[in-house]
């Protein structure tokens, strides 16, 4: 087996100024959420990570498990949902501190986590502990893990990669079983932080790795074969074991699937959103604001500056990976360090999406990557990949420096020294013949396609600027024979300068005061309807769909419930009904090519909104004779009124729906149209009561009438007396002296189930979305239950799966005697 060379001696002081290093650097490029009192909260952290944060929290709080939400999508599984992270461990943060508090907790965590975990796995591999600490500062100060905010889970996924590695190679190097549990537990944590939309990639850099590291080298050629199987074979085991932890989230996400809108995989066009235009993207990596800056909001690029640009680790990483590659063979590395460049040159690639044959070629055959989008996300294989090769080329050139150069060498050091610092300050002044140089005939010179532009100008230059002063620095330890731990640490330190001065850019723009999430939601409007909207059973509100966009979730934020939501892993029946609503038909594509995430609820002045018990509307204006004002902002409100938003504060009020059904009632009549195409028409024709007819997906049980005589001439509902309301318990009063149907404006989904005084009954499909149970006259106790057998089943694996890595990790291997 390819073994590492043994570390080189370190002390504990050295070790510990290195932690401190990275303590430091995630401290002081997250100082305002740690020490300002201040919190993030913008884009999808406020939209979709915030509210659902809270409604776990309101979950657990009542004592039970977040399987079902009647907060927003008129009810829905929100355990499905990976993004929220509810079995991940370290969440317990937003539930000790706050949704909007701890989410700036957890990603200062998160990154430190994944840059003491890169130092160790550096270590582990020979480095120095300084030159290990390069890597380490460079994946923790990524700007994948800054402007990744907004997508915490990605964060949190990236910060477990590197004590999967560590792990591996703690196993090769001893094989002790302790380091295969160490494989398996942050394997587990890393899939149950819930960023399975970007596990592919993440499992492809990892495995490429593996595999190479589990090559033998020609010391070990007789038992080679037989012991790359037995290292392969316990190293996917423990990856197995690992996803066994995580089964509590990943069975319901994937029992999930078949039912949400990614059971349509996703168009070619969609597949293929947010890719590199051409191969000039990939400057970026190097100066990420080279289409101009989102914190500037001057980015001009194609769409959008996060999704393509954010994945950059330094200039210096870059600049010395070329160094660990051709010192790789003379180190004995092995071939990890080459598949880590093709894993590299791999990930730019797919990010072209359509400009290169890869992406093509992975959306054919890859399993289950046509269901997602976004090609440059691949770019993350670029942000594990990069640090690991920059340390080992700052390796190699420590090791090639003379020890003490001869007169001549320093003399030509000094002159290199001082031509560097001059060129770096005209090149970060920004004006002069040097700036000039760069700035037009450089580029045409060495026929590099960097885009010129007023926005391009300052990062080309700062990039320039990083890379002259590292020159500069091994310049200047050549002239004074520094120390070559000096050396490491000055490039070190330069490296996070560079990396800090793009981040604390972003960051100025994400945080915002502590009082921001309920400046942002509690307007005059919402104060209003939680003092006077009723039990929320009485009657759900929308919100106009075209803003803000943030009260499609607010359902879940103030516990309330809501028409409208904002996920993409939402029931697909569902959403297609609102399809159905805003455009008058069903989605007319067989695959996926448009985001549903924030479809929100349009047409508000039809029928359909009475049948979804739509009561409240937030809005500016009422959108038809339906809807009757009952409050409009004065601007003397008392309470938290919103002060970050005084616009939409002022101009939204509360309109009620006067002729809304009640949230469940009973009607007379049932048809059974037998398509959706042929349901979906009669569901929009002007004939149509909901009130009146239940349009069932199967005939009912029992007999009814189904006459051909106008809906206007049946019997009225009837309304039914909901007593009991809980998360998954619904428990309704009827009393008709007709058989009927029971219409319960809640999203039909697997697992729900229904007795009828006490009695097992069929749970009917009505109305397209909805559910429905077939009644005989008289009076009658129906309850709703939900259960969530996938969550039980994964929860159940998941234990086991710890109780088996926690015997993994302190099983002692049996002394032999003699």
């Amino acid at each position: 087996m390819t073994g590492m060379p043994e570390p080189p001696d370190r002390s504990r002081a050295v070790a510990a100024a290195c932690l401190l290093a990275l303590i430091a650097a995630a401290c002081l490029l997250h100082r305002e959420v740690l020490f300002g009192g201040h919190v993030y909260h913008m884009d999808d952290a406020a939209d979709g990570y915030y509210p659902g944060h809270i409604a776990v929290a309101r979950a657990f709080a009542a004592g039970e498990l977040p399987t079902w939400e009647r907060g927003s999508w008129c009810g829905w599984p929100l355990v499905v949902d990976p993004y929220n992270g509810i079995f991940y461990p370290l969440n317990v943060l937003y539930y000790l501190v706050g949704a909007a508090r701890g989410l700036g907790y957890a990603i200062a965590l998160h990154v430190l986590l994944g840059g003491v975990g890169m130092w160790l796995l550096l270590r582990r591999r020979g480095l120095s502990d300084v030159v290990a600490l390069l890597g380490g500062l460079a994946y923790e100060l990524s700007s994948f893990g800054v402007v990744r905010i907004r997508h915490v889970i990605f964060v949190q996924m990236m910060a477990w990669l590197p004590w999967i590695l560590w792990g591996v190679e703690r196993y090769l190097a001893e094989r002790r079983r302790k380091d295969l549990a160490l494989v398996a537990g942050a394997t587990g944590l890393a899939l149950v932080a819930g960023a399975l939309s970007i596990g592919h990639f993440a499992a492809l850099a990892i495995a490429v790795y593996t595999l190479a590291r589990c090559v033998p080298d020609g010391r070990e050629l007789g038992a080679g074969p037989r012991r790359f199987a037995v290292d392969t074979g316990l190293l996917v085991a423990a990856a197995v074991l690992g996803a066994l932890l995580a089964a509590a989230q990943i069975l319901p996400t994937v029992a999930h699937l078949p039912y949400s809108p990614r059971a349509l995989a996703s168009d070619y066009r969609f597949a293929s959103s947010y890719a590199w235009p051409d191969l000039r993207y990939f400057w970026t990596l190097l100066a990420p604001d080279l289409y101009g800056g989102e914190d500037r909001l001057t980015y001009h690029g194609a769409p959008n500056h996060w999704e393509l640009c954010g994945y950059f680790v330094g200039v210096l990483p870059w600049v010395l990976a070329p160094l660990g590659l051709l010192a790789s063979r003379a180190r004995r590395r092995g071939p990890e360090l080459f598949v880590l460049a093709a894993v590299t040159l791999l990930a730019l690639a797919l990010a072209l999406g359509d400009a290169a044959p890869v992406h093509p070629w992975f959306y054919r055959h890859v399993p289950l990557y046509a269901a997602l989008r976004c090609p440059a996300r691949a770019l993350l294989m670029t942000v594990i990949a990069i640090p690991i090769l920059g340390a080992h080329g700052l390796q190699a050139l420590l090791d090639r420096l003379p020890a003490a150069p001869r007169p001549g060498r320093r003399l030509v050091a000094l002159a290199l020294l001082v031509a560097t610092v001059a060129l770096s300050a005209w090149l970060l002044r920004g004006h002069g013949p040097i700036a000039d140089l760069t700035r037009t005939h450089l580029p045409a010179l060495a026929r590099i396609r960097i885009p010129t532009s007023p926005d391009s100008d300052g990062p080309t230059r700062h990039a320039l600027a990083v890379a002259l002063l590292g020159l500069g620095a091994v310049a200047l330890a050549m002239a004074a024979s520094l120390r070559r731990w000096v050396l490491a640490a000055l490039l070190c330190a330069l490296a996070a300068t560079d990396q800090l001065a793009v981040d604390r850019g972003y960051v100025a723009l994400y945080h915002k005061p502590a009082d921001h999430p309920a400046g942002m939601e509690r307007f005059a409007a919402v104060d209003w309807l939680l003092d006077h909207g009723g039990p929320p059973w009485e009657g759900r509100l929308v919100n106009d769909p075209r803003g803000p966009f943030r009260l499609h979730n607010i359902g879940m934020v103030l516990g309330l419930e809501s028409a409208s939501g904002y996920d993409s892993v939402s029931v697909w029946r569902y959403v297609e009904l609102l399809h159905l609503l805003r455009f008058g038909r069903t989605y007319p594509h067989r695959e996926l090519r448009d985001d549903f995430a924030a479809i929100g609820v349009w047409n508000l002045d039809s029928r359909l909104l009475d049948l979804m018990n739509v009561r409240w509307l937030l809005a500016g204006d009422p959108p038809g004779p339906r809807w009757v004002e009952r409050f409009r902002p004065t601007g003397n409100e008392g309470g938290p009124a919103s002060r970050w938003e005084p616009y939409w504060n002022r101009n939204m009020k509360v309109f009620e729906n006067t002729k809304v059904l009640p949230r469940a009632f009973v009607v007379h009549r049932a048809e059974y149209p037998g398509s959706d195409e042929k349901l979906a028409a009669r569901m929009l024709s002007p004939s149509f009561d909901p009130g009146r007819t239940a349009l069932l997906e199967q005939p009912a049980p029992i007999a009814l009438p189904a006459g051909v005589e106008a809906d206007a001439e049946a019997a009225p509902p009837r309304p039914g007396r909901i007593t009991v309301a809980t998360r998954h318990r619904l428990v309704i009063d009827t009393d008709d002296p007709q058989p009927g149907v029971l219409v319960v404006s809640e999203v039909h989904y697997p697992g729900w189930s229904v007795t009828v005084d006490g009695a097992p009954a069929p749970l009917l499909r009505a109305d397209w979305a909805f559910r429905g149970v077939a009644l005989p006259p008289g009076p009658h106790r129906v309850e709703m239950r939900y259960r969530s057998l996938p969550t039980g089943v994964g929860i159940a694996l998941s234990l086991a799966a710890l109780l088996g890595t926690l015997a993994l990790w302190g099983l002692r291997p049996r002394r032999r005697r003699g």
